[in-house]
């Protein structure tokens, strides 16, 4: 499998459209009408956005899903942990598993399935091959997750794959592609690998290629299964191709010199007052690298595991700091201290840093990957799809809007630039 760079774009820009539910919830009384409205929007999603931009990246089909999983899918208010599709080229002969990332509302993508890595799993217990290494127990979460869902015929992702086969026999030679971005840059690998290692189970002819397309994804295991996997990429069991923005703060978890590096990846642009006091940036980044290094290195009772290794090769991508959303941030916070507490006004400047790198990590994860991977004109159309889809009073943060907010404590949408101003002028 060797992918043109217009069938990247394509699969890209799938793995991007099943992140619909993202900073989303539907409310329910019965415990079950949000799940099935969340479940029927997500396709209604899918729906437009196949026909809509057909022009831009070609003729796909919706063999299976998108499904949306909810760990607590009975609650008041439900929102989609992990949503997946499986989507079908005839031109190409390709077909997409296209994975989400982290919704940015949902604690149990970011605790669990992001952050659950003091602990690990035997790959061998999830496939029977030995000596394969060890997983996250996040991703092993998730993992779990995407292989038990089921559309309204109980088919699984894997099920309806070895079914399609079995009703197209003429479609030798065709390639299957597992891109996710984020958390699904994690989860898409992962995958990718499970159908390899059990390829005899679905494809017992072997009609098909395997390729893994991750984008920003934090590391999903340790030394011993990345070493496994290249094994599996050098034999050709496995087309590889992960690209990671340079600049971007989730593709640094969890491999222990990268991770190093978080506290100090803006440097050059947000930098801290010569005579800081306190000496220590309260930007938060220092404590939160010792505690991901922490959890990346022991487990909760400090008995040490394997270190993690990201798989290679990685393709770095460059991406540019953005300046205007920064100066945004900067305009908007330019007299923060006027709304703290006369003793904290000298950490106005760190609060308002906080505030920065948390927008500048966003912008980097999210939206700076549509330049890098050159699916603008997709992602433009996509935008006016949810805009257009977009349930009823549901209030939609931009991404680097709701990071502030959930990081810094502001939200940027009830800051008002001019009245600190004129409170400033009134100041003096």
């Amino acid at each position: 499998m060797n992918p043109t760079e217009k069938l990247l774009q394509q699969i890209y820009s799938l793995s991007f459209s099943v992140n619909s539910a993202s900073n989303l919830s539907w409310n329910q009384t019965d415990c079950k009408s949000g799940m099935v409205e969340m479940q029927a929007y997500v396709k209604e999603v899918a729906a437009a956005v196949l026909t809509k931009t057909a022009s831009i990246i070609g003729n796909w089909k919706a063999i299976w899903g998108p499904i949306v999983y909810a760990n607590d899918p009975t609650s008041t208010s439900v929102h989609a942990d992990n949503t997946m599709g499986m989507y079908y080229n005839e031109d190409e002969n390709v077909m997409v598993i296209a994975i989400a990332g982290t919704n940015v509302n949902s604690p149990f993508g970011w605790l669990v399935e992001d952050f659950s890595v003091h602990t690990t799993i035997a790959w061998e217990t999830v496939t029977g091959v030995p000596s394969s290494g060890n997983i996250s127990n996040g991703t092993h979460v998730g993992l779990s997750i995407l292989r038990d869902m089921q559309n309204s015929k109980e088919e699984t992702v894997i099920t309806a794959l070895k079914n399609f086969l079995v009703d197209n026999p003429s479609r030798t030679g065709m390639q299957v592609a597992v891109a996710g971005h984020s958390l699904g840059g994690a989860l898409s690998p992962t995958l990718a690998l499970f159908l390899s290692d059990t390829k005899s189970q679905w494809d017992p002819t072997n009609m098909t290629s395997i390729g893994a397309f991750p984008t920003a994804g934090p590391t999903p295991g340790d030394e011993a299964f990345a070493s496994y996997y290249e094994k599996q990429i050098a034999a050709d069991k496995i087309y590889y191709l992960s690209q990671h923005n340079a600049i971007d703060v989730v593709p640094h978890a969890w491999q222990k010199e990268d991770i190093e590096k978080i506290p100090t990846i803006y440097e050059d642009y947000i930098k801290q007052p010569s005579d800081a006091n306190p000496a220590e940036t309260i930007t938060g980044t220092l404590a939160s690298a010792a505690v991901l290094n922490a959890l990346a290195t022991k487990n909760i009772i400090g008995v040490p595991v394997n270190r993690y290794q990201q798989i290679s090769p990685s393709t770095t991508l460059n991406g540019t700091f953005d300046t205007e959303i920064d100066d945004t941030i900067s305009k908007k916070l330019k007299y923060i201290e006027l709304v703290l507490p006369l003793a904290l006004g000298k950490y106005a400047v760190y609060l308002r840093n906080l505030a920065r790198f948390a927008a500048q990590a966003a912008v980097q994860h999210t939206s700076e990957y549509h330049k890098l991977l050159d699916i603008i004109p997709f992602m433009a159309e996509y935008k006016t799809i949810l805009h257009t889809h977009k349930p009823k009073n549901q209030i939609v943060l931009e991404d680097y809007e709701y990071a502030v907010k959930e990081i810094a404590k502001i939200d940027l949408q009830k800051v008002d630039e001019a009245a600190l101003a004129i409170a400033k002028e009134n100041a003096n």
